[in-house]
């Protein structure tokens, strides 16, 4: 996570990228070795395919690291991510409450127009009906969970592509991204969700196990 102060709308960070200082990932351990996230994922769609080049393009940046086609994936929602409320999460209610929130929710589709960027990330923006945005705010109101700082009126949907590593060659990233901003990525349709664990200690770029699959 980096220190900028939250953007709450796509364009906030876009205005301000020649301005921005790259902020690399820093590991965020909870208070156990493991987050557990719900995530659509999205590597087994014509998206994997259409993404290698650009993410090829993208990794040739020094500043820049690219996530492998294999891990694509659009986060719905993260739990006991370095908030100190391990204690809270048990992770058979949270099985229990993803497939709940799933069984109310129908197939979605997800375009991909421009290329954006937060401090430590640069990402498709995502446009949908609605339902990712619905999804997160329908896991922040249970009572199983807590909220992070990106979750409800500060939840931007949105496709990592990569991840800063440094401040080395930035300008020309943006130059790129300015030039190239549609990320030439097809629609995708959404049909099920997954509820992963992850690492905190190992790389981010890579999803660890899935826990369960949710039909939608």
């Amino acid at each position: 996570m980096h220190d900028d102060e939250m953007a709450s709308d796509p364009s906030e960070y876009w205005a301000r990228r020649r301005t921005l200082s790259p902020s690399p990932v820093r590991s965020t351990v909870a208070d156990g070795d493991r987050r557990l996230s719900v995530l659509a994922d999205i590597s087994e769609s014509a998206a994997r395919t259409q993404s290698r080049a650009l993410l090829e393009r993208l990794d040739g940046f020094a500043c820049f690291r690219a996530t492998p086609p294999d891990d694509l994936h659009l986060t719905v929602k993260l739990f006991n991510a370095g908030q100190g409320h391990a204690d809270r999460i048990d992770t058979e209610e949270i099985r229990r409450l993803v497939g709940r929130i799933a069984a109310d929710t129908a197939p979605f589709e997800i375009d991909f127009p421009r290329l954006n960027l937060f401090p430590d990330i640069v990402y498709a923006e995502v446009e949908d009906d609605g339902t990712l945005v619905g999804l997160n705010r329908a896991f922040c109101r249970a009572d199983e969970t807590v909220d992070t700082d990106r979750d409800r009126g500060g939840f931007i949907p949105h496709l990592t592509l990569g991840y800063f590593t440094g401040d080395e060659g930035y300008d020309d990233l943006i130059d790129f991204m300015e030039t190239n901003r549609n990320p030439g990525l097809p629609t995708v349709e959404v049909t099920e969700l997954a509820l992963v664990s992850f690492d905190t200690t190992a790389d981010r770029h890579t999803v660890a196990d899935t826990i369960a699959t949710y039909p939608l």
